[in-house]
């Protein structure tokens, strides 16, 4: 009893006045007919909920187990380590293998699992892009002979893996002489990498069908997050380089040798275009025509007196499809290249760079003005031109909305690459938004670890410089440490901020928690039911990670006080 009153009153006020209140609100969700179907839909809960989540949590825990494993190994290989610690760390790894080895062999003889393993490989590709997965009942699902091959391979490798982690337990006890060797700490970390690459997937990446809209709402925060807390330490570390001359030289070098670059794209031979047909219907546009050579025809401004209204424009796939509806006279005129236009009348005809080319120039000039600029800028406010750049970058972004952040990223930017690409490159909706907020949020994580770094004693940086450690080693045991154990507090409210703002992904059409709201009110047209969930399972949320976060900062001061 007592040590539940020493749990209360360690939990924050707002986590412990939730708690009270929760099971009224659980009463009233309860008697209610349609908050349930409206929890149900936000959470984006599929059939087979239960069956696929105690696959998930399985799996996960496998992966969990095998890295702790992996982590004890590793621990064992450190020189300062003394034998008997060495021998419990390793025999702590051989059960962690043992048991990964057993959950293993386990699932490889399970039939319950064919339905999560279906679910994860049903919504990991695009049907239009595979043959193996086909339409039933209105939903994909995948063609027999496929599924057979699926569930087969899968078993297969189960076994196997499970064969691995037995291998890697009598590694741990009997295998003294090669981990103690000279390639036994690389061979271990190859084994944490591995053993994390398996939790990440099912953990992070693998379909999530018990409550997809929650699980894509949590991903999102936590790799934005990830993200954003990468870049900022990149722009605050930035910020706080010293003037060098020689790096003055080097960037100046670097902006010259891309405005050349870019020139030499300029000077690429042109493609020619002509517009054929005359401009009585609708103009075919075939994809891969630059923008502003269709604009051009859209508004006639290659006539003399251009008309008051636009042309209208039909856009089509390929120059093939153009000469077919032209042939039969479904488009009046069309942008062909002159060897497909010599048997049609000619209205108009312009020279362009391909768009590979057109981009690169564009890129590289303004990549080119751009280091330049810092260099100027740099010798004016005697400044290191990369430390500028980070300050012009910070300020920049955290005086842009975040919503225009995302729209700008996910459709504008990340439409640019894939033409320059040639549609190579063509960036998922999901990975558009996690990219754009964590650009966005990088910004104030930066001037949340510049604060940090700034309250560290110089007599530290001075002392590790006297004693001979490198700029690196002084910033990752030195500086890291400390300025994270300091700011944890902010950072904790960046990552609730960050939590609550990928709601704006949905704008992506990313069916997260806030687009499944909208879309269930939109079909029941019900106002308060799908509202009120997602802003209580919001809420639920952030107050989970505001306990979370204040748990750890008091565990990293405990330890700190106790240092």
């Amino acid at each position: 009893m007592s040590n539940l009153i020493s749990v209360l009153r360690n939990m924050r006020a707002s986590s412990l006045m939730f708690l009270l209140v929760f099971p009224v609100i659980v009463y009233l969700l309860v008697i209610s007919r349609n908050y349930g179907a409206a929890i149900y839909e936000v959470l984006g809960i599929e059939d087979n909920a239960t069956l696929l989540l105690s696959n998930f949590i399985i799996f996960c825990f496998s992966g969990a187990v095998g890295f702790w494993g992996a982590l004890q190994v590793l621990k064992s290989l450190s020189p300062d380590i003394v034998p008997g610690d060495r021998s419990k760390f390793r025999q702590k790894a051989f059960f962690a293998f043992v048991l990964q080895a057993a959950i293993l062999l386990f699932l490889s003889q399970a039939d319950w699992i064919n339905p999560y393993i279906k679910s994860i490989a049903v919504n990991a590709y695009d049907p239009r892009s595979v043959d193996w997965l086909i339409m039933v009942d209105q939903s994909f699902t995948l063609s027999p002979e496929f599924e057979v091959q699926l569930l087969r391979w899968t078993r297969n490798s189960l076994w196997q893996l499970s064969m691995v982690s037995g291998l890697l337990a009598l590694l741990s006890i009997f295998g003294s002489r090669i981990l103690d060797s000279n390639v036994g700490f690389w061979f271990a970390l190859l084994i944490l990498l591995l053993e994390f690459a398996f939790l990440f997937y099912f953990l992070m990446i693998a379909h999530a069908g018990f409550a997809v809209g929650l699980m894509i709402t949590i991903r999102a925060a936590i790799f934005a997050y990830l993200g954003a807390s990468i870049l900022g330490l990149v722009w605050a570390f930035l910020s706080r380089l010293k003037v060098s001359l020689l790096a003055e030289r080097i960037i100046f070098l670097i902006g010259v040798i891309l405005i050349i670059a870019a020139t030499i794209f300029v000077m690429q031979p042109k493609k020619e275009i002509v517009l054929v047909g005359d401009l009585s219907g609708r103009i075919g546009i075939a994809s891969g025509i630059p923008s502003h050579i269709s604009d051009t025809v859209r508004y006639g401004d290659f006539l003399d007196e251009p008309p008051e209204n636009p042309f209208k424009i039909r856009s089509l796939k390929s120059l093939d499809q153009a000469v077919k509806l032209l042939d039969e006279g479904r488009i009046s005129g069309a942008l062909l290249p002159p060897d497909l236009a010599i048997k049609y009348l000619s209205v108009w005809n312009a020279k362009y760079l391909t768009p590979f080319y057109a981009t690169m120039a564009k890129v590289f000039y303004v990549l080119g003005v751009l280091s330049i600029l810092l260099v100027i800028v740099g010798r004016m406010t005697s400044a290191h031109p990369l430390a500028v750049l980070s300050d012009f970058f910070v300020d920049t972004l955290r005086g842009v909305p975040m919503l225009v952040i995302i729209l700008y990223v996910g459709l504008p930017l990340a439409g640019a690459i894939k033409t320059a690409t040639t549609g190579y490159i063509d960036i998922q909706m999901m990975t558009r938004g996690i990219a754009a907020i964590a650009i966005g949020y990088s910004a104030y994580m930066a001037e949340i670890f510049r604060a940090g770094i700034e309250a560290i004693p110089k007599g530290q940086i001075e002392a590790s410089r006297a004693l001979g450690l490198r700029e690196r080693h002084i910033a990752r045991f030195i500086v890291i440490p400390q300025a994270i154990a300091i700011v944890l507090p902010a950072l904790g409210n960046e990552f609730i901020a960050m939590l609550k703002d990928t709601s704006l992904i949905s704008i992506l059409s990313i069916r997260d928690l806030t687009q499944r709201m909208r879309e269930f009110q939109a079909q029941s047209f019900l106002a308060f039911e799908p509202f009120n969930s997602a802003a209580l399972i919001y809420v639920l949320l952030t107050l989970i990670a505001a306990s979370g976060v204040k748990a750890l900062d008091n565990i990293i001061n405990k330890s700190r006080e106790r240092e």
